[in-house]
C-alpha cells in the first residue's frame, strides 16, 4: 500500500512541476498580449479650457468633454505579434457642439506596446485642409497607446503626435489609486514652435489682413500605469498651445485634460461588462510568478514525500524478506 501511495505522490509531484512550466511559459504569454479584437471608449474632460474658435478667431473658455474611441483593425499584411488600432477622438463643448475631431491608425507590438514599422502596415494620421481630408502616412516611434506588459521602473519613450517624435516619459515612483499600485511616469515637452499659420492680423492688433503666426506647443503628460498589464488607468495632460506673433500670444488650446473620475474607477475596479486592472493585475501577476512558484513547491514536496515513502516501503520489504530467511534457516 505504501508503495502505491509513493508512486501516486511522485506522479503528482512531476505533474505539478510540469504544470508550473506550462503556466509560466505558455499560459502567461498567451494572456500577456493585446487581444486582436480590442474595442473601447475612454472619457476625458478639460474644465475651464482656453480655446480658439477658428470661425471667429476669438479666444473662448469652455468645459470640454472628450471621447476617445479605439478599435482594433485587422492588418492583412501585419506579422504575428503586431496589432493595429484606429483611434477617433471627439472634443465637445458644454453645449454639445463639436470643437475638434481627430482620427489615426497606428500598428504596434502586442506585447511591448511600442510602435511597429512593419512592411505592409499602414500608419497614418487624418489631416483636414479646408473641406479635404487625407490620411497622411506617419512614422511613429516609442510607446503608442500603452506601456509593455510587465512595465519596469525605468524611463520609456512615448510618441507625441504634435512634435512628431518619441519623448521620454520618466519614471517618478509608485502610487496607489483606490488600493491599486501604479507606476507614475511624467513626460515633459518644453514649449516648441511646431508650425506657422496664416491668421487675421486683427488677432494681434495688426492692420494687415493676414499675418504668419507661429504655433507653439508644450506638454506635461503624466501617466499612471498598472505595471502587470502596462495599461494607463489615469492620465493627466497639462497642455499649452498658442499662436504667437511679434511678442503677443493667443491661446489655441490651453487646458488640463484628464480622465474623468468615473473612467478611472471603471479602469481600476471594472464594470459589469469588463474586468478592471485590479483583477487583471492579480491574474497576470499570479501566472507570471506566484502560481508557478506554488506549483513547483507543492510538486517538490510531493516528489520528496513520495521518494521517502517509497524508500521506507522498500526497506520494510527487505526487512520482511530477511526475517523470513532467518526463520527458514532456524
Amino acid at each position: 500500500m505504501r508503495s502505491k501511495i509513493a508512486a501516486v505522490a511522485i506522479g503528482l509531484g512531476v505533474f505539478m512541476i510540469v504544470a508550473a512550466g506550462l503556466v509560466r511559459f505558455y499560459a502567461y504569454p498567451t494572456l500577456a498580449t493585446v487581444p486582436p479584437d480590442y474595442e473601447g471608449t475612454t472619457l476625458l474632460e478639460a474644465k475651464g479650457a482656453q480655446v480658439l474658435n477658428f470661425e471667429t478667431y476669438q479666444a473662448e473658455t469652455h468645459d470640454l468633454d472628450i471621447s476617445s474611441y479605439t478599435v482594433a483593425y485587422e492588418e492583412p499584411k501585419a506579422p504575428d505579434g503586431v496589432v493595429s488600432w484606429v483611434n477617433s477622438t471627439t472634443v465637445k463643448r458644454e453645449d454639445g457642439s463639436v470643437f475638434q475631431q481627430t482620427r489615426e491608425r497606428a500598428p504596434f507590438d502586442a506585447v511591448s506596446g511600442a510602435a511597429s514599422d512593419c512592411d505592409g502596415c499602414e500608419s497614418w494620421t487624418e489631416v483636414k485642409d479646408d473641406d479635404q481630408t487625407t490620411e497622411e502616412p506617419t512614422a511613429r516611434e516609442g510607446q503608442v497607446y500603452k506601456f509593455p506588459f510587465g512595465t519596469e521602473k525605468k524611463d520609456y519613450g512615448v510618441w507625441d503626435g504634435t512634435v512628431g517624435k518619441s519623448v521620454p516619459a520618466k519614471f517618478e515612483g509608485t502610487e496607489k489609486i483606490d488600493g491599486l499600485e501604479v507606476y507614475k511616469f511624467v513626460q515633459t515637452i518644453e514649449p516648441t514652435m511646431v508650425e506657422t499659420r496664416e491668421v487675421p492680423g486683427s488677432m494681434f492688433g495688426s492692420s494687415e489682413p493676414g499675418v504668419q503666426a507661429e504655433m507653439w506647443y508644450g506638454m506635461t503628460r503624466t501617466f499612471f500605469v498598472e505595471p502587470q498589464t502596462g495599461s494607463p488607468v489615469d492620465r493627466v495632460e497639462e497642455r499649452l498651445q498658442e499662436l504667437r506673433f511679434e511678442g503677443q500670444s493667443v491661446p489655441v488650446f490651453n487646458a488640463t485634460v484628464q480622465y474623468t473620475d468615473q473612467q478611472v474607477d471603471d479602469l481600476v475596479n471594472g464594470t459589469k461588462d469588463e474586468t478592471g486592472a485590479k483583477t487583471n493585475a492579480m491574474l497576470l501577476g499570479g501566472l507570471h510568478f506566484l502560481f508557478p512558484l506554488l506549483l513547483v513547491l507543492v510538486g517538490l514536496a510531493l516528489l520528496a514525500g513520495g521518494l521517502v515513502a517509497g524508500g521506507k516501503a522498500r526497506a520494510r520489504r527487505h526487512a520482511g524478506a530477511d526475517e523470513k530467511k532467518t526463520l527458514v534457516n532456524a
